[in-house]
Protein backbone atom coordinates (compact mmCIF):
# COMPACT_ATOMS: atom_id res chain seq x y z
CA UNK A 1 0.00 0.00 0.00
CA UNK A 2 1.40 3.32 -1.00
CA UNK A 3 -0.16 6.77 -0.69
CA UNK A 4 2.10 9.30 -2.36
CA UNK A 5 1.45 13.01 -2.31
CA UNK A 6 0.69 14.33 -5.77
CA UNK A 7 3.86 15.33 -7.51
CA UNK A 8 6.75 13.55 -5.87
CA UNK A 9 7.35 12.38 -2.33
CA UNK A 10 11.08 12.73 -2.99
CA UNK A 11 10.56 16.36 -3.95
CA UNK A 12 8.64 16.91 -0.75
CA UNK A 13 11.49 15.44 1.27
CA UNK A 14 13.92 17.63 -0.65
CA UNK A 15 11.94 20.69 0.39
CA UNK A 16 12.26 19.61 3.99
CA UNK A 17 15.98 19.13 3.56
CA UNK A 18 16.20 22.64 2.12
CA UNK A 19 14.49 23.97 5.22
CA UNK A 20 17.05 22.14 7.32
CA UNK A 21 19.88 23.57 5.25
CA UNK A 22 18.62 27.07 5.72
CA UNK A 23 18.72 26.49 9.44
CA UNK A 24 22.45 25.94 9.12
CA UNK A 25 23.28 28.60 6.58
CA UNK A 26 21.32 31.57 7.82
CA UNK A 27 21.48 32.91 11.34
CA UNK A 28 18.25 32.80 13.31
CA UNK A 29 16.44 36.11 13.39
CA UNK A 30 16.73 37.95 16.72
CA UNK A 31 13.56 38.55 18.71
CA UNK A 32 12.87 41.98 20.19
CA UNK A 33 12.80 41.55 23.95
CA UNK A 34 9.67 43.58 24.66
CA UNK A 35 7.39 42.80 21.75
CA UNK A 36 8.47 39.22 21.11
CA UNK A 37 8.32 39.97 17.38
CA UNK A 38 11.01 39.79 14.74
CA UNK A 39 12.66 43.13 14.06
CA UNK A 40 11.80 45.13 10.97
CA UNK A 41 13.65 44.40 7.75
CA UNK A 42 15.65 47.58 8.16
CA UNK A 43 17.14 46.16 11.37
CA UNK A 44 18.21 42.86 9.78
CA UNK A 45 21.89 42.31 9.00
CA UNK A 46 22.79 41.97 5.30
CA UNK A 47 22.75 38.43 3.94
CA UNK A 48 26.12 36.80 3.38
CA UNK A 49 27.18 36.49 -0.25
CA UNK A 50 27.76 32.74 0.07
CA UNK A 51 24.22 32.27 1.35
CA UNK A 52 22.82 34.20 -1.60
CA UNK A 53 24.60 31.86 -4.00
CA UNK A 54 23.40 28.88 -2.01
CA UNK A 55 19.77 30.00 -2.22
CA UNK A 56 20.12 30.44 -5.97
CA UNK A 57 21.48 26.91 -6.15
CA UNK A 58 18.54 25.56 -4.17
CA UNK A 59 16.06 27.34 -6.45
CA UNK A 60 17.77 25.90 -9.53
CA UNK A 61 17.86 22.43 -7.98
CA UNK A 62 14.12 22.49 -7.30
CA UNK A 63 13.64 23.29 -10.98
CA UNK A 64 15.87 20.30 -11.84
CA UNK A 65 18.51 22.55 -13.36
CA UNK A 66 21.35 20.62 -11.80
CA UNK A 67 24.17 22.25 -13.76
CA UNK A 68 22.98 25.71 -12.75
CA UNK A 69 22.60 24.58 -9.14
CA UNK A 70 26.10 23.13 -9.16
CA UNK A 71 27.58 26.39 -10.41
CA UNK A 72 25.91 28.36 -7.62
CA UNK A 73 27.02 25.90 -4.95
CA UNK A 74 30.61 26.06 -6.23
CA UNK A 75 30.38 29.85 -6.24
CA UNK A 76 29.24 29.74 -2.61
CA UNK A 77 32.30 27.65 -1.70
CA UNK A 78 34.61 30.10 -3.43
CA UNK A 79 33.16 32.82 -1.21
CA UNK A 80 33.34 30.67 1.91
CA UNK A 81 35.44 27.49 1.77
CA UNK A 82 33.75 26.10 4.92
CA UNK A 83 30.17 26.74 3.80
CA UNK A 84 28.70 23.34 4.69
CA UNK A 85 25.26 23.66 3.03
CA UNK A 86 26.89 24.12 -0.39
CA UNK A 87 28.94 20.94 0.15
CA UNK A 88 25.75 19.05 0.96
CA UNK A 89 24.07 20.50 -2.11
CA UNK A 90 26.96 19.37 -4.29
CA UNK A 91 26.85 15.91 -2.75
CA UNK A 92 23.15 15.67 -3.56
CA UNK A 93 23.75 16.62 -7.19
CA UNK A 94 26.66 14.17 -7.51
CA UNK A 95 24.43 11.44 -6.18
CA UNK A 96 21.69 12.27 -8.69
CA UNK A 97 24.29 12.09 -11.45
CA UNK A 98 25.37 8.63 -10.27
CA UNK A 99 28.77 9.76 -9.00
CA UNK A 100 28.64 8.24 -5.53
CA UNK A 101 32.40 8.59 -4.99
CA UNK A 102 32.21 12.34 -5.53
CA UNK A 103 29.13 12.60 -3.33
CA UNK A 104 30.96 10.81 -0.55
CA UNK A 105 33.94 13.19 -0.90
CA UNK A 106 31.68 16.21 -0.48
CA UNK A 107 30.00 14.68 2.57
CA UNK A 108 33.38 13.89 4.17
CA UNK A 109 34.37 17.49 3.50
CA UNK A 110 31.12 18.73 5.05
CA UNK A 111 31.52 16.58 8.16
CA UNK A 112 35.10 17.79 8.58
CA UNK A 113 33.91 21.40 8.42
CA UNK A 114 30.90 20.91 10.73
CA UNK A 115 31.01 17.57 12.59
CA UNK A 116 28.20 18.57 14.95
CA UNK A 117 25.81 19.84 12.27
CA UNK A 118 22.62 17.78 12.19
CA UNK A 119 22.19 18.55 8.49
CA UNK A 120 25.45 16.78 7.67
CA UNK A 121 24.33 13.57 9.35
CA UNK A 122 20.93 13.92 7.70
CA UNK A 123 22.69 14.05 4.33
CA UNK A 124 24.79 11.01 5.26
CA UNK A 125 21.60 9.15 6.09
CA UNK A 126 20.13 9.90 2.68
CA UNK A 127 23.40 8.81 1.08
CA UNK A 128 23.29 5.45 2.88
CA UNK A 129 19.62 4.94 2.05
CA UNK A 130 20.39 5.29 -1.66
CA UNK A 131 23.05 2.59 -1.22
CA UNK A 132 20.59 0.44 0.76
CA UNK A 133 22.96 0.48 3.72
CA UNK A 134 20.03 0.75 6.07
CA UNK A 135 21.79 0.23 9.41
CA UNK A 136 24.26 3.03 8.64
CA UNK A 137 21.39 5.23 7.47
CA UNK A 138 19.47 4.61 10.69
CA UNK A 139 22.54 5.52 12.75
CA UNK A 140 23.07 8.75 10.79
CA UNK A 141 19.43 9.83 11.07
CA UNK A 142 19.48 9.17 14.81
CA UNK A 143 22.62 11.25 15.12
CA UNK A 144 20.87 14.10 13.31
CA UNK A 145 17.93 13.80 15.70
CA UNK A 146 20.19 13.86 18.76
CA UNK A 147 22.02 16.93 17.47
CA UNK A 148 18.81 18.79 16.64
CA UNK A 149 15.88 17.28 18.57
CA UNK A 150 13.50 20.02 17.38
CA UNK A 151 13.99 19.29 13.67
CA UNK A 152 11.25 17.36 11.90
CA UNK A 153 13.29 16.45 8.81
CA UNK A 154 15.42 13.63 10.29
CA UNK A 155 12.34 12.13 11.96
CA UNK A 156 10.54 11.96 8.63
CA UNK A 157 13.57 10.48 6.93
CA UNK A 158 13.98 7.90 9.71
CA UNK A 159 10.30 6.97 9.48
CA UNK A 160 10.59 6.51 5.74
CA UNK A 161 13.63 4.34 6.29
CA UNK A 162 11.70 2.06 8.64
CA UNK A 163 8.99 1.65 6.01
CA UNK A 164 11.67 0.77 3.45
CA UNK A 165 13.49 -1.78 5.58
CA UNK A 166 10.90 -4.52 6.18
CA UNK A 167 7.49 -5.08 7.69
CA UNK A 168 8.94 -5.68 11.16
CA UNK A 169 9.92 -1.99 11.41
CA UNK A 170 6.52 -0.54 10.60
CA UNK A 171 5.64 -0.01 14.25
CA UNK A 172 8.90 1.92 14.61
CA UNK A 173 7.79 4.05 11.66
CA UNK A 174 4.46 4.80 13.34
CA UNK A 175 6.21 5.85 16.55
CA UNK A 176 8.70 8.01 14.65
CA UNK A 177 6.03 9.81 12.64
CA UNK A 178 3.96 10.26 15.81
CA UNK A 179 6.93 12.02 17.39
CA UNK A 180 7.18 14.24 14.34
CA UNK A 181 3.49 15.12 14.64
CA UNK A 182 3.90 16.01 18.29
CA UNK A 183 6.87 18.17 17.44
CA UNK A 184 5.17 19.88 14.50
CA UNK A 185 1.37 19.49 14.64
CA UNK A 186 0.93 21.63 11.53
CA UNK A 187 3.37 19.70 9.36
CA UNK A 188 1.41 18.10 6.51
CA UNK A 189 4.18 15.62 5.70
CA UNK A 190 4.25 14.32 9.25
CA UNK A 191 0.48 13.84 9.27
CA UNK A 192 0.47 12.15 5.89
CA UNK A 193 3.36 9.84 6.71
CA UNK A 194 1.76 8.85 10.01
CA UNK A 195 -1.34 7.95 8.01
CA UNK A 196 0.64 5.76 5.62
CA UNK A 197 2.44 3.92 8.42
CA UNK A 198 -0.79 3.45 10.40
CA UNK A 199 -2.55 2.01 7.35
CA UNK A 200 0.25 -0.47 6.82
CA UNK A 201 -0.15 -1.93 10.30
CA UNK A 202 -3.93 -2.05 10.05
CA UNK A 203 -4.79 0.95 12.20
CA UNK A 204 -7.37 2.25 9.75
CA UNK A 205 -9.08 4.79 11.99
CA UNK A 206 -5.76 6.38 12.91
CA UNK A 207 -4.81 6.42 9.23
CA UNK A 208 -8.08 8.04 8.16
CA UNK A 209 -7.78 10.67 10.87
CA UNK A 210 -4.21 11.47 9.86
CA UNK A 211 -5.08 11.72 6.17
CA UNK A 212 -7.98 14.06 6.98
CA UNK A 213 -5.57 16.22 8.94
CA UNK A 214 -3.12 16.22 6.04
CA UNK A 215 -5.96 17.19 3.71
CA UNK A 216 -6.75 20.15 5.96
CA UNK A 217 -3.11 21.19 6.21
CA UNK A 218 -2.67 20.87 2.42
CA UNK A 219 -5.98 22.32 1.16
CA UNK A 220 -4.99 22.27 -2.51
CA UNK A 221 -3.46 18.79 -2.61
CA UNK A 222 -5.80 15.94 -3.60
CA UNK A 223 -3.42 13.15 -2.58
CA UNK A 224 -4.53 12.81 1.08
CA UNK A 225 -8.12 12.48 -0.13
CA UNK A 226 -7.03 9.86 -2.60
CA UNK A 227 -5.45 7.95 0.27
CA UNK A 228 -8.71 8.15 2.23
CA UNK A 229 -10.63 6.83 -0.75
CA UNK A 230 -8.24 3.96 -1.32
CA UNK A 231 -8.53 2.90 2.32
CA UNK A 232 -12.32 2.85 2.02
CA UNK A 233 -12.00 0.86 -1.22
CA UNK A 234 -10.01 -1.82 0.61
CA UNK A 235 -12.79 -2.28 3.15
CA UNK A 236 -15.55 -2.20 0.55
CA UNK A 237 -16.95 1.16 1.67
CA UNK A 238 -17.37 2.28 -1.93
CA UNK A 239 -19.72 5.21 -1.29
CA UNK A 240 -17.23 6.69 1.17
CA UNK A 241 -14.43 6.03 -1.28
CA UNK A 242 -16.28 7.88 -4.04
CA UNK A 243 -16.99 10.78 -1.69
CA UNK A 244 -13.27 11.12 -0.95
CA UNK A 245 -12.34 10.83 -4.63
CA UNK A 246 -14.91 13.49 -5.54
CA UNK A 247 -13.49 15.82 -2.91
CA UNK A 248 -10.02 15.26 -4.30
CA UNK A 249 -11.07 15.91 -7.89
CA UNK A 250 -12.61 19.22 -6.86
CA UNK A 251 -9.12 20.24 -5.83
CA UNK A 252 -7.44 18.99 -8.99
CA UNK A 253 -9.87 17.79 -11.68
CA UNK A 254 -7.15 16.30 -13.90
CA UNK A 255 -5.29 14.33 -11.23
CA UNK A 256 -4.91 11.19 -13.32
CA UNK A 257 -4.37 8.60 -10.57
CA UNK A 258 -7.41 9.86 -8.71
CA UNK A 259 -9.55 9.73 -11.86
CA UNK A 260 -8.59 6.10 -12.37
CA UNK A 261 -9.28 5.20 -8.74
CA UNK A 262 -12.71 6.76 -9.06
CA UNK A 263 -13.32 4.74 -12.21
CA UNK A 264 -12.35 1.55 -10.36
CA UNK A 265 -14.76 2.37 -7.51
CA UNK A 266 -17.61 2.94 -9.95
CA UNK A 267 -16.80 -0.32 -11.72
CA UNK A 268 -16.90 -2.22 -8.43
CA UNK A 269 -20.39 -0.84 -7.90
CA UNK A 270 -21.40 -2.03 -11.35
CA UNK A 271 -21.92 1.53 -12.55
CA UNK A 272 -20.36 0.76 -15.87
CA UNK A 273 -21.56 3.78 -17.82
CA UNK A 274 -20.16 6.18 -15.21
CA UNK A 275 -16.95 4.18 -14.97
CA UNK A 276 -16.51 4.32 -18.74
CA UNK A 277 -17.02 8.10 -18.75
CA UNK A 278 -14.47 8.57 -15.97
CA UNK A 279 -11.81 6.32 -17.51
CA UNK A 280 -12.42 7.81 -20.96
CA UNK A 281 -11.73 11.25 -19.49
CA UNK A 282 -8.46 9.91 -18.11
CA UNK A 283 -7.59 8.43 -21.50
CA UNK A 284 -7.94 11.86 -23.10
CA UNK A 285 -5.36 13.24 -20.67
CA UNK A 286 -2.95 10.33 -21.25
CA UNK A 287 -3.73 8.98 -24.74
CA UNK A 288 -0.46 7.04 -24.92
CA UNK A 289 -1.11 4.99 -21.77
CA UNK A 290 -1.54 1.28 -22.42
CA UNK A 291 -2.63 0.77 -18.80
CA UNK A 292 -5.53 3.20 -19.10
CA UNK A 293 -6.73 1.52 -22.30
CA UNK A 294 -6.74 -1.79 -20.42
CA UNK A 295 -8.89 -0.26 -17.70
CA UNK A 296 -11.20 1.11 -20.37
CA UNK A 297 -11.41 -2.33 -21.98
CA UNK A 298 -12.25 -3.83 -18.58
CA UNK A 299 -15.07 -1.32 -18.08
CA UNK A 300 -16.48 -1.97 -21.56
CA UNK A 301 -16.28 -5.69 -20.81
CA UNK A 302 -18.25 -5.16 -17.63
CA UNK A 303 -20.91 -3.32 -19.63
CA UNK A 304 -20.88 -6.16 -22.20
CA UNK A 305 -19.91 -3.72 -24.91
CA UNK A 306 -17.76 -6.34 -26.56
CA UNK A 307 -16.65 -4.48 -29.69
CA UNK A 308 -15.60 -1.43 -27.68
CA UNK A 309 -13.80 -3.65 -25.20
CA UNK A 310 -11.91 -5.44 -27.95
CA UNK A 311 -10.96 -2.11 -29.55
CA UNK A 312 -9.62 -0.77 -26.24
CA UNK A 313 -7.49 -3.87 -25.66
CA UNK A 314 -6.23 -3.72 -29.23
CA UNK A 315 -5.22 -0.10 -28.70
CA UNK A 316 -3.46 -1.06 -25.46
CA UNK A 317 -1.52 -3.72 -27.34
CA UNK A 318 -0.65 -1.27 -30.11
CA UNK A 319 0.68 1.15 -27.50
CA UNK A 320 2.66 -1.56 -25.69
CA UNK A 321 2.73 -4.99 -27.27
CA UNK A 322 4.74 -6.36 -24.33
CA UNK A 323 2.06 -5.62 -21.75
CA UNK A 324 0.82 -9.14 -20.85
CA UNK A 325 -2.31 -7.89 -19.10
CA UNK A 326 -3.72 -6.47 -22.34
CA UNK A 327 -3.37 -9.86 -24.08
CA UNK A 328 -4.78 -11.73 -21.08
CA UNK A 329 -7.82 -9.51 -20.64
CA UNK A 330 -8.51 -9.62 -24.37
CA UNK A 331 -8.49 -13.41 -24.16
CA UNK A 332 -10.88 -13.38 -21.23
CA UNK A 333 -13.20 -10.92 -22.98
CA UNK A 334 -13.37 -13.21 -26.03
CA UNK A 335 -14.34 -16.09 -23.76
CA UNK A 336 -17.00 -14.03 -21.97
CA UNK A 337 -18.38 -12.91 -25.32
CA UNK A 338 -18.58 -16.49 -26.49
CA UNK A 339 -16.26 -15.70 -29.38
CA UNK A 340 -13.61 -17.80 -31.03
CA UNK A 341 -11.75 -20.00 -28.51
CA UNK A 342 -8.86 -20.15 -30.98
CA UNK A 343 -8.39 -16.36 -30.82
CA UNK A 344 -8.70 -16.48 -27.04
CA UNK A 345 -6.03 -19.18 -26.86
CA UNK A 346 -3.75 -17.13 -29.10
CA UNK A 347 -4.07 -14.04 -26.86
CA UNK A 348 -3.73 -16.07 -23.66
CA UNK A 349 -0.59 -17.80 -24.97
CA UNK A 350 0.90 -14.38 -25.75
CA UNK A 351 0.21 -13.23 -22.19
CA UNK A 352 1.82 -16.37 -20.76
CA UNK A 353 4.86 -15.98 -23.02
CA UNK A 354 5.36 -12.47 -21.65
CA UNK A 355 4.77 -13.48 -18.02
CA UNK A 356 5.36 -17.26 -17.80
CA UNK A 357 5.12 -17.41 -14.01
CA UNK A 358 1.75 -15.67 -13.71
CA UNK A 359 -0.86 -18.01 -12.25
CA UNK A 360 -3.81 -15.82 -13.42
CA UNK A 361 -2.52 -15.82 -17.00
CA UNK A 362 -2.04 -19.59 -16.96
CA UNK A 363 -5.54 -19.87 -15.55
CA UNK A 364 -6.98 -17.86 -18.45
CA UNK A 365 -5.12 -20.05 -20.93
CA UNK A 366 -6.55 -23.13 -19.21
CA UNK A 367 -10.09 -21.82 -19.54
CA UNK A 368 -9.50 -20.94 -23.19
CA UNK A 369 -8.22 -24.44 -23.94
CA UNK A 370 -11.13 -26.00 -22.10
CA UNK A 371 -13.59 -23.81 -24.02
CA UNK A 372 -12.04 -25.02 -27.26
CA UNK A 373 -12.51 -28.63 -26.15
CA UNK A 374 -16.12 -28.45 -24.98
CA UNK A 375 -17.30 -25.32 -26.86
CA UNK A 376 -18.67 -23.69 -23.71
CA UNK A 377 -17.85 -20.29 -22.22
CA UNK A 378 -16.19 -20.34 -18.78
CA UNK A 379 -18.14 -19.54 -15.65
CA UNK A 380 -17.62 -15.91 -14.58
CA UNK A 381 -17.13 -16.48 -10.86
CA UNK A 382 -15.77 -13.06 -10.08
CA UNK A 383 -17.70 -10.79 -12.42
CA UNK A 384 -16.26 -8.83 -15.31
CA UNK A 385 -13.58 -7.73 -15.58
CA UNK A 386 -12.27 -10.98 -14.12
CA UNK A 387 -8.70 -9.68 -13.71
CA UNK A 388 -8.24 -5.94 -13.35
CA UNK A 389 -4.99 -4.05 -13.69
CA UNK A 390 -5.33 -2.89 -10.09
CA UNK A 391 -5.81 -6.24 -8.34
CA UNK A 392 -3.60 -8.40 -10.57
CA UNK A 393 -0.74 -8.72 -8.10
CA UNK A 394 -3.02 -9.87 -5.30
CA UNK A 395 -5.21 -12.10 -7.47
CA UNK A 396 -5.23 -15.84 -6.86
CA UNK A 397 -7.56 -18.49 -8.20
CA UNK A 398 -7.67 -22.24 -7.83
CA UNK A 399 -9.38 -24.07 -10.66
CA UNK A 400 -11.87 -26.67 -9.49
CA UNK A 401 -12.06 -30.22 -10.81
CA UNK A 402 -14.96 -31.28 -13.00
Amino acid sequence: MHFPFSGSTCSARLLLLVVALYGTSAQALPIESRTGKPPTSAALPPEAAANIEFRKGIDAGLKRKNNVAKSHFLAALKLDAKFTPAMIGLADIAQKEGDRAQAEKYLIQAESAAPQAAEVHLAWGRFYVSARQFEKAEFSFKQAINLNPKSVSPLLELGDLYLTMDASRRNDAVKTFATAMELAPDNKFAAYSFGVASALIGRQEDALSAFEKAATLAPKDPAPLRAIGRLHMETGALDRALNAFDRGLKRQPNFLALMLDRGDALARQGKWAEAIRQISAAAKIAPASSEIQIKLGDAYQGAKRWDDSQSAYAKAIALNSKNPLAHNNLAWMLLQQGGSPAKAIESAKKAVSLAPNSAPFLDTLGWAQRAAEICLPPPNHFGAPRISSQNLENFSFTMGLF
